[in-house]
């Protein structure tokens, strides 16, 4: 059962949309959004009389669309430099911001559409994006844009609206489970701590190795009364995995997830693999997936993951920072240009990685007091997806993040903020 429904259709709020108004679904899309996250479901009708509010290029409609917005879009024109003022938002042809146009183009990502200049992953940089530009990746944008609407526009102002407190998605990427004699081994030398070295060439011997800790990461979530989601690597190489997916000691991991109330989802790796070759190793069609490295562009990665039966998507984050690749911090089912409809799938914006911190040579209590930072301004209408990988929970290379981990959820409980799973996700979100 969902946490949130919207209202019947027959208290839907009748919006019509001036025939000559290019790109309609698209508008119907954002509308969408725009009304759940506020706890209301809208109706296009035919006829302007019979609207509460009216949509279009003239400055007659409630809510006037930039002509030119659409015309970039008709010429694969993307860039945001191109489509944006220089605040960060989309101007119609009367010098007023049009709302629905910028709502659309931060939450899908339209900036990163066939990009010619990715970072060495083959990604998206943080560095060419409107996030950067504009010193905003930490701010939950759209939300604040569609909360200003219904605050302040007088067709909206006296709707009784609803708001979903926010919630936290666990995740955890198992990228590595043997590398803990060769990475946390060399720190231990480095330490010169021989005893830690012996320790931990005698569990990987005993087929434990230190970073084969699935049950020691549920633990600590029962004891704040959370569950996660585990993501996997199906293909190993150099790029990928250091395990076989098939071995006993994974399959045996795998299973305890999935007996102890968790989820487990696909992590597609790099390389020339298909989804459809790991899909049959996993072994049944997952519910869910996360791009290794986050490795994915612009449309096609979402038309992979669609065209593959994939139903939740949680890789639209940003490695080199914390904060949101696409401004929007609620699940919600992308828009695809070339089939004119929403995808058939949930994307999740990763908000909080691990390694982004680490990376930066940030100190955990400055981590711990940035996500905080952010759970304090976003109480409600946002889902925290946290990626944890399992190998940042050991007191070595990446110390401190275990205990990272351990405040976050004792923090959030103290808050009052309950988690949600994958499943539940695709639930409540798979709505338009």
């Amino acid at each position: 059962m969902s946490y949130f429904e919207p209202v019947i259709m027959s208290s839907a709020i009748h919006i019509y949309i001036s025939p000559d108004t290019a790109q309609q679904e698209l508008i119907k899309h954002t509308l969408n959004i725009i009304f759940f996250n506020k706890g209301l479901s809208c109706v296009f009708i035919p006829h302007k009389d019979d609207a509460i509010i009216t949509i279009g290029y003239s400055d007659q409609n409630d809510f006037v669309i930039s002509e030119n917005f659409h015309q970039l879009l008709s010429q694969n024109v993307f860039s945001h430099h191109q489509q944006l003022s220089n605040n960060g938002n989309i101007v119609n042809k009367f010098g007023g911001t049009d709302y629905i146009s910028t709502i659309s183009y931060l939450v899908n990502s339209f900036q990163e559409y066939y990009d010619k200049a990715p970072d060495q992953y083959g990604r998206f940089k943080y560095t060419n994006s409107l996030q950067h530009h504009l010193n905003s990746v930490e701010n939950n944008t759209v939300q604040q844009v569609i909360d200003y609407l219904f605050s302040s526009h007088p067709k909206l102002q006296g709707l009784k609206t609803t708001d979903r407190k926010s919630r936290v998605f666990l995740t955890h990427d198992i990228d590595s489970v043997y590398g803990a004699v060769k990475e946390d081994g060399r720190y231990a030398l480095d330490k010169l701590k021989p005893f830690e070295i012996l320790r931990l060439i005698y569990n990987a011997t005993l087929g434990t190795p230190d970073w084969l800790n699935m049950d020691k990461i549920m633990k600590v979530e029962a004891e704040y009364g959370f569950k996660s989601t585990f993501y996997w690597l199906l293909v190993k190489n150099k790029q990928n995995s250091d395990y076989d997916f098939h071995s006993p000691a994974i399959t045996k991991a795998f299973d305890r997830v999935r007996q102890s109330g968790g989820e487990n989802g696909i992590h597609k790796s790099v390389g020339a693999g298909s989804f459809s070759e790991e899909i049959k190793t996993f072994g049944t069609k997952p519910q869910g997936n996360r791009f290794h490295f986050l490795k994915f562009t612009l449309p096609e990665g979402y038309d992979l993951i669609e065209e593959n039966g994939i139903l939740l998507d949680t890789s639209l984050g940003f490695s080199p920072v914390f904060g949101l690749r696409n401004s929007f911090g609620q699940p919600f089912r992308p828009f695809s240009l070339a089939k004119n409809r929403p995808y058939k799938f949930v994307e999740v914006p990763q908000i909080l990685m691990d390694r982004t911190f680490y990376n930066l040579n940030m100190p955990v209590s400055e981590a711990k007091k940035k996500f905080f930072d952010f759970v304090e301004k976003n109480k409600y209408n946002c889902v925290f997806t946290l990626n944890f990988h399992n190998n940042f929970f050991t007191g070595l290379k990446y110390h401190g993040y275990s205990q990272l981990y351990h405040d976050i959820l004792a923090g959030l409980k103290e808050l009052g903020i309950e988690g949600i799973m994958q499943s539940e996700i695709i639930e409540e979100y798979n709505h338009n």
